[in-house]
């Protein structure tokens, strides 16, 4: 099993909110964990530290805090490609490091979602509340309880194959007290027992965070346990519950306008972020961070004129995904061809959706969306056999992004085209690999056949999927090994009972 260590780290070295009286009591090296709870901006400030944990943590370069793991998502499906030969995601991209369970990126994604499961269960076990507490305490321990079953719907979905193909297959092991040197190792548990602990853990902190204003996104409140309830249920195939919850949890977040769409998705000020997580310029990680890997706006040009970039700028549309925009989509507009033979990014598509703040390099993480909400609540919907509903549904979202109202389609068709906008407008936001699991279909993969001329008039390739099949060389099929994250061979040694 993994062992605990990150409480002392996260209260001595990402607990910035607490001021320095925090620190005044005992030196950094001895801080223990009656003085971390000892006060309500002690705990307010471990929660903080907690998510920024869980987001900016870093063992490398190429593991850039949580949206490492959207990234490997978006890269494991047909939308997005690695180019290669460039750092960071490109053995994600043929389904290597992803799989095999001795690299570093699978002790990443493992370690990282349970020392955040370890931060939650400490404020779950340490913050004592009862009727006559303050509101204030209650909503940090909901939001304890919010974090925790975030990681857990995160990692039933990435260990193993969905609901509706095996509730009782074993997945991941639950733990839901703090981890010291003495605790026993658990087995893993069946996705149905996962899926349990993640609905319990979202309705206690749905009771807890009745009437919490948050000052920041970054903190969950109610409309993100929303959210999540929607996510779990949507999985679960529970379409009932999947669409109140969706409904509930984009309330007041308006879906955003054509032209917010195009401003960078890097602010949570955005109206139609429910959660996000803000940065600046002391905690983003410059050229390995998340947008840097995504990001493919120039950002200037030299004394030639040559577009220049800022990061590594590793994961790239795929010219079939971008043929499947109409070309009155908002969203068409921003892509484009690098063509000159001089610049990183040549004969590739750059997608200007998301775009590093410059000159700092400080963008915001987007983390939950109206629009996501709204997609969960069309389809489910649709399944429901409420066509005219999911229709409207949909084509809410459709008139915000320059396009005119669909009608008269079926029921399987509708489906289809909803699932076809989650591709469309969640691309890069870690969805894809949880949808093809979750529909048990597989990403189809194609090269790319189209031309264009470059700026010397020379008529050039696009750059598109280079790889097309398994690392096994077979073709990529629905429920295949390769989409399952391994548990890391550390883990495996030092816990017998898995």
């Amino acid at each position: 099993m993994i062992r605990k260590f990150s409480l002392l780290f996260v209260a001595a070295t990402l607990l910035t909110s607490c001021g320095d009286e925090f620190f005044n009591t005992s030196p950094a090296t001895q801080i223990t964990t009656p003085e971390v709870f000892s006060s309500e901006a002690n705990i307010d400030a471990f929660v903080n530290g907690s998510i920024r944990f869980l987001l900016e943590n870093s063992t490398s370069q190429d593991n850039p805090g949580l949206p490492t793991i959207f990234l490997t998502h978006d890269v494991m499906g047909e939308d997005a490609f690695a180019r290669d030969g460039r750092y960071g995601f490109r053995d994600s991209y043929p389904y290597r490091d992803p799989f095999d369970n001795t690299t570093r990126r699978a002790l990443f994604f493992w370690t990282l979602q349970y020392t955040s499961i370890d931060h939650a269960n400490n404020i779950i076990a340490n913050v004592k509340v009862d009727n006559a507490s303050k509101a204030s305490l209650k909503h940090l321990k909901g939001q304890a309880y919010a974090l925790r079953a975030h990681n857990y719907l995160n990692l039933v979905r990435q260990y193993q194959f969905t609901y509706a193909k095996d509730a009782n297959a074993k997945a991941v092991p639950v733990y839901t007290e703090p981890t010291t040197p003495n605790t026993v190792p658990k087995p893993r548990a069946t996705v149905k027992e996962v899926y349990d602990q993640v609905i319990a853990d979202l309705t206690e902190a749905e009771k807890l965070l009745a009437g919490f204003e948050r000052a920041e996104k970054n903190r969950p409140n109610l409309n993100v346990v929303y959210g999540l309830f929607a996510r779990a249920y949507l999985t679960q195939e529970k379409w009932e519950l999947a669409r109140d919850y969706a409904v509930k949890a984009r309330d007041g977040y308006p879906i955003m306008s054509a032209t917010q769409y195009t401003q960078g998705f890097n602010d949570v000020s955005n109206p139609e972020w429910i959660w996000g997580h803000p940065q600046t310029i002391t905690q983003n990680k410059g050229g390995a961070s998340y947008m840097a890997y995504i990001e493919t706006t120039p950002y200037a040009t030299d004394a030639a004129g040559t577009n220049l970039y800022y990061g590594y700028n590793s994961i790239m549309p795929d010219p079939n995904f971008i043929a499947l925009f109409d070309k009155d989509d908002v969203r068409k507009s921003l892509f484009e061809i690098a063509k000159q033979p001089s610049e990183a990014l040549y004969r590739g598509y750059r997608y200007k959706k998301f775009r590093n703040k410059y000159p700092n390099h400080d963008a915001h993480i987007v983390l939950m969306r109206s629009s996501e909400q709204l997609l969960i609540e069309a389809e489910s919907k649709a399944r429901l056999n409420d066509v005219p509903g999911a229709t409207a549904t949909l084509n809410a979202l459709r008139s915000q992004r320059g396009l005119t109202d669909l009608s008269g389609l079926g029921k399987d068709a509708l489906i289809a085209e909803i699932l076809l906008e989650r591709r469309k407008e969640l691309w890069g936001e870690g969805f894809r690999l949880y949808d093809i699991l979750r529909l048990q279909t597989a990403p189809v993969r194609k090269e790319t056949t189209e031309k264009f001329v470059d700026t010397r008039g020379a008529t050039v390739s696009v750059l598109g999927h280079w790889i097309t099949k398994f690392p096994d060389g077979t073709p990529l099929v629905p429920n295949s090994k390769y989409y399952l994250f391994p548990i890391p061979l550390n883990e495996i040694n030092n816990n017998p009972n898995l």
